[in-house]
């Protein structure tokens, strides 16, 4: 693999890494601010078997945590299997920031999975548009092009759209990243045709419309990756297929409507409050159905409207509102009322032109799922951003 590394102002540099490094039995923190500097430290630390913590030191809740622990000292850190190399943290999305620790098997079978499926294309270089502290970012950004081979990988801080469009009208090219790029391409005005491109999209579901848009205007492939940092890769999809196909090695269940997973991607132990150990088959919160081995996504189980007797997720909701030309982001969530028994409520929070009337609302979701009974409230803020990631952050 060869790195041509893109410069801040557009000068191309190949880099040669070391495959190797000082290997020590600690836990080492892997923190550096840019993707050169990351890729040179992590890649020989990788392969010479250094065992490593990777966390977004812009989280201030992890940041928070490293400064106050040091994670050789924590109880029961030794009784990880020795195998136990990587230690990755969710988004915290949720709550405080779960680690997933990861052992060279967990990981690797995940890539030649992946590597199965994008060997019926001709990869010759793979552009990464993602931030490489990430379980997704190393697995596809890192890993998968190491697999690859002889290959370039190429990297830049930041892509503009248009400067992605670029690299990606190169033959024989792989682009890894994230469903806010697929949108955003899909609204500038380009003619390129990247029939010979393959995009891979992952952290989040995209809208079948977004898809479609895309795939049209650039004649080219969308696959989409399903899963979670304590899972791994769970399945994909191509294109405008609703049902998604489990990566090689992923046995999938319903349990209680809940997607089962087994897999050798899981992890085996998990960082909370104290490191647990965690068992198969793991039941996540997606709400699936399940027909020929293939799975439909109904959506995650905190994040679920009932409407006019279906459910219906969330970011569905947000891709519909979002058609409203006032309303440039919009984030739907659920809260629970005593008051309510315990029935459902939506907060919309909208980053808009201007204010709207809650009419105006109710009849954009009818158009899709008829008149809607369920009580919502509308809150406005200045900015509603996406992470690094492609998941939408509210800034105050």
């Amino acid at each position: 693999m060869i790195l041509e590394y893109i410069h801040a102002d557009n000068s191309h540099e190949f880099i040669e890494f070391s495959k190797s490094s000082h290997l020590t039995n600690n836990w080492e923190y892997i923190q550096n601010p840019n993707k050169l500097n990351f890729i040179q430290n992590f890649i020989p630390s990788y392969l010479s078997g250094q065992k490593i913590v990777l966390f977004d030191a812009n989280h201030k809740q992890l940041l928070d945590f490293y400064n106050k622990n040091d994670i050789n000292t924590l109880e029961c850190i030794q009784d990880l299997q020795e195998d136990a190399k990587l230690l990755f943290f969710t988004s915290g999305s949720s709550g405080f920031p779960v680690g997933a620790f990861k052992s060279k098997r967990n990981l690797e079978s995940e890539v030649q999975s992946l590597q199965n499926i994008v060997n019926q294309y001709k990869i010759q270089r793979v552009v990464v548009t993602v931030p490489f502290v990430h379980i997704y970012g190393v697995l596809a950004g890192l890993l998968l092009p190491l697999s690859l081979g002889d290959i370039t990988l190429v990297v830049k801080e930041d892509f503009l759209p248009y400067e992605l469009i670029e690299e990606a009208k190169k033959e024989d090219t792989l682009v890894i990243t994230t469903p806010v790029f697929i949108k955003a391409l899909g609204k500038i005005p380009s003619t390129k045709k990247l029939t010979n491109t393959l995009f891979i999209s992952s952290t989040a579901p995209l809208a079948l419309e977004d898809v479609a848009l895309f795939e049209e205007k650039y004649d080219s492939k969308v696959m989409q990756l399903f899963g979670s940092t304590e899972t791994g890769g769970i399945a994909y999809k191509f294109g405008l297929s609703v049902e998604w196909q489990p990566l090689d090695g992923v046995c999938i269940e319903s349990k209680e409507d809940k997607l089962s997973v087994r897999s050798h991607f899981i992890s085996s132990y998990l960082l909370r409050e104290s490191i647990e150990k965690l068992s198969q088959p793991y039941v996540t919160e997606d709400i699936v159905e399940i027909q020929n081995n293939t799975f439909t996504l109904i959506g995650r189980s905190n994040k679920l409207i009932k409407i006019a007797g279906k459910r219906i997720s969330a970011l569905q909701i947000e891709n519909i509102l979002e058609e409203i030309p006032e309303i440039h982001r919009a984030i739907v969530s659920l809260v629970y009322k005593k008051e309510l028994l315990r029935s459902e409520q939506i907060v919309i929070t909208l980053e808009a032109d201007m204010k709207l009337d809650k009419k105006r609302i109710k009849e954009k979701i009818a158009q899709y799922y008829g008149i809607i009974t369920i009580p919502f409230t509308l809150k406005y803020v200045d900015k509603i951003n996406y992470s690094a990631m492609g998941k939408k952050v509210i800034f105050k």
